[in-house]
């Protein structure tokens, strides 16, 4: 498509090689902290993962990065170390 033609419409997905596209949905703060919160818990209470292992990898490779990067940094460190430190136990338990 030419620069003309391009111009014409207005691109959603935005340009390929340059600024990226703001994410259509952000978790909102309170909701964040209330799933991690959830999570934690849940994790704490386990003797033993409570998913199986694509759950766990959606979980914490996927949910609880996301989660954290819409908290301030230091809250996101203090929620980080107390879930690693669960999932720490948990794979010993394993």
């Amino acid at each position: 498509m030419g620069t003309a033609q391009a111009e014409m419409f207005d691109l959603p997905q935005g340009d390929l090689f340059g600024t990226p596209v703001t994410p259509a949905y952000v978790v909102p703060h309170a909701i964040a902290v209330n799933t991690l919160r959830k999570t934690l818990a849940l994790l704490s209470n386990a003797e033993r993962w409570p998913w199986d292992p694509d759950m766990k990898t959606a979980r914490m490779d996927r949910t609880v990065p996301k989660l954290l990067a819409v908290l301030p940094p230091d809250e996101a460190d203090d929620w980080r170390g107390r879930i690693a430190a669960e999932a720490t136990r948990l794979d010993a338990a394993a």
